[in-house]
Parts: C-alpha cells; structure tokens; sequence
C-alpha cells in the first residue's frame, strides 16, 4: 500500500511540474540576458515563447524586432515595430526604428513618414543604445541615444530620400540642417555633395567632399568622387591617387573597384579592369551592367567564352537589358553562330523596336544566312532609323534583279 501511495505521488508530482510554465516576464528577462550575451538566437526563441504566453506584452514586441534586426530578418522586425506603434503611436525609439528598418527594406516613402514623426513626437526619457550608421556612405559609428544627438542624423537620412526622390534642393535643405547641428560628420558633406553633384553644381559638390576628407581623410567616397572629378576634367593621372586611396580604405565599396575598372579599360589596361569587376562582382552581383562591362573586357582580352557567360548573366539579371542582347548577339557572329545572332537582335528588338544597331548588325547577320530580301529589309530600316550604312555593303546585300 505504501508503495503504491509512494508511485502515485511521483506521478503527481511529474505532471504538476510538466504543467508549470515559465511566466512571461521571467520569459522576457531571460530574453534580455541572452540578448546582451548576444545570442540573439536563443533570445528570439525566448521572445516567441514569452508572446505566445501573453502576445499583450508590448514592450517583448520592441526587444523581439530589435532581436529580429540583428538576425537580418528585417521584415519580421518591420512586423513588430509597428504592432508596438499601435499600441503607443507617438513613442520616439519605435518610430525612429521602425524607420531605419523601413530604409534598409527600401521602403523609402513609409521610412520618410516615420523620421517626419520622429520629429513631431514627444520627448522623453530613454535608455536605448543607437549606432549611427550612415545611409549611404561608410563613416563613423557614433553611439547615441534616440534623443541626444539623434536629430541630425534624421535630418541626413531625410536627405539622402529626397535626394533619392530627385528632390535635390529639398535633400541639401535638410543636410544643410544636419550639418548646422553637427558640423563635424563627414558623411554629411559628402551626401549634401552628392546631391549638388546632381544639380550640376560641380564646385560646390567638390568643396563638400573636400571638407570630408578634412574631418576623415580616408573617407571612400569621398575619395572616390574627387576621382571621378578630375577623370571628368581629363587629370587621370591625378584622380588615380584618391581611387587608390579610397579602395585601400575601404576594400568592402563597390563604387571605387567601378571607377577604377573604367579608368583602366579606357587607358587599356584590361587586366586590371578585369580584377577590378571580378572584385566588384564579389561585392554586387545584382547589378546587370557590372556583368556587362565585365564582359566587354573579356570580349577585348578575345575571351569569347567568357564574354558570352557574362552577357547572359546581364540577361538573367534584367531580361530588358538591351545592351546585353546585342553584345551577346556580337559575340555569337564572332563564333559564326549566325542564327543564334539573329535570334538574339530580334530579342533586342522585342524591347527596343527602334534600335538602329539591333537592325543593323540582324541585316548583317541574315545576310549570312543568305536570307538576302530580309537582311535588305533589316539594313533599310536601320538607313531610316539614322544608321549610316556603308554604300559597298548595301549593294552586296540589297541586290538589284
């Protein structure tokens, strides 16, 4: 009998410990000190677990998107900044989160909205950690609070969206304002240079990028568009040194590996070009005019193959890319491939109907074919098209019976 009442009473016990859950404040603390150990893993697990137990927890929201950003999922972090903001639409930590969330996602207008309310929102007191991390540029890591010196960098990312808006004035309005705030930012300068840069105001952009590289002389992007500058007042020689200067400081930015690969492909060092895009592509392998001009070096080094591969990665990339259409068509006459080469200036043509080489080059290429009347047809409306055709050609081609 006693042992009967000893196995019953471990049975008991068992499932009332089975039953007992962990509270959901405990949940959240626990949360927090996974977090600071910066396992943001185990953090995330701890967070779902605390929500599931009692999803009106608003502030295990804020700590979960906070967690949900370090782990690069931007969207879930998206999710619960703006379950928390319903909650407490005015809170100036959430919407300036929210915001940089919302920019890393390109969601630009709805990231403009929320550093607009930022700015109309209450102050209060705070206790969370930023990292300053320019939109655009590769400057400092400032640490401060969301309402300390936040400001001017609300007012630069404000910026760089109107300047992404084409809206140039208004862009170096608010940096103007960032910079009255905190003169000593470089990226400031150099986002306000960009943005009269695109105003054709190419005196005034320099002067800014100067005075970037007066606060942080190795600022990359800084140096890279002095670089372009002088390449544009034809100084290669001199804009070689600030190219130089902006990849040895910082080898992770594609804009210089582009600005080099170009300078070299034009004075004909194409092995160099060719290191430059094959570094560029490491870094951007989105960008179909990368691979095209990759392989427009290949093409120049006789390496057909490779060229080939290239411009169809542009292809895949953007199926639109006219460029690619015809230089892979070019390719394929090289290699004799005169029906490949004919199908691919029609593809171009699918896209670009009025494209004077895409007629031009199929003529040439149907002519090949010894498809006589359409590569007539095809050189004629290149003619009209404003291509001039070269008389000896036109006679072989468009032959009078």
């Amino acid at each position: 009998m006693r042992v009967h009442f000893i196995f019953y009473l471990l049975v008991f016990t068992t499932a009332a410990l089975a039953q007992k859950k962990i509270r959901p404040d405990d949940l959240y603390e626990q949360a927090q000190e996974a977090r600071d150990k910066n396992d943001y893993t185990k953090a995330l697990i701890l967070l779902n677990e605390c929500l599931k137990e009692d999803p009106g927890f608003t502030e295990a929201y804020v700590l979960r998107a906070s967690t949900r950003e370090q782990l690069k999922d931007f969207e879930g972090a998206l999710t619960d900044y703006s379950i928390y903001l319903e909650r407490n639409p005015t809170n100036p930590e959430a919407l300036f989160s929210r915001g940089l969330v919302r920019y890393q996602l390109k969601k630009y207008d709805q990231a403009y909205e929320d550093f607009n309310h930022y700015l109309n929102a209450p102050a209060g007191a705070t206790q969370t950690i930023f990292f300053n991390t320019s939109p655009t540029t590769s400057g400092s890591n400032q640490v401060m609070t969301a309402q300390s010196s936040i400001r001017p960098l609300i007012y630069n990312y404000l910026g760089v969206i109107d300047q992404k808006r084409n809206n140039f004035p208004k862009s170096i309005a608010w940096l103007d304002s960032a910079i009255m705030l905190s003169p000593k930012e470089a990226d400031f300068y150099v986002n306000r240079g960009l943005s009269k840069q695109s105003m054709k105001d190419t005196t005034a952009a320099l002067e800014d990028f100067k005075k970037a590289l007066t606060i942080n002389p190795q600022h990359t992007v800084a140096l890279h568009n002095i670089a372009v500058f002088k390449r544009v007042q034809g100084d290669k020689k001199a804009a070689a040194d600030p190219l130089e200067q902006a990849i040895e400081s910082d080898s992770s930015m594609l804009a210089p590996y582009l600005e080099r690969a170009f300078q070299r492909m034009e004075g004909g060092y194409l092995k160099g070009a060719l290191d430059d895009y094959n570094k560029a592509l490491e870094i951007e392998t989105k960008d179909p005019e990368i691979w095209l001009s990759r392989g427009i070096v290949k093409e120049r080094l006789k390496d057909y193959t490779g060229a080939f591969s290239d411009y169809t990665k542009a292809i895949e990339v953007k199926e639109s890319f006219v460029k690619a259409w015809i230089n892979r068509a070019n390719i394929l006459m090289k290699l004799e491939r005169y029906k490949d080469a004919a199908d691919d200036y029609t593809a171009a043509l699918v896209y670009v109907p009025d494209s004077a080489p895409a007629y031009y080059n199929r003529a040439i290429a149907k002519y090949r074919l010894e498809k006589l009347t359409e590569a007539c047809d095809d050189l004629k409306k290149a003619e009209s098209l404003g291509m001039k055709v070269d008389t000896k050609l036109k006679g072989k081609i468009c032959v009078v019976k």
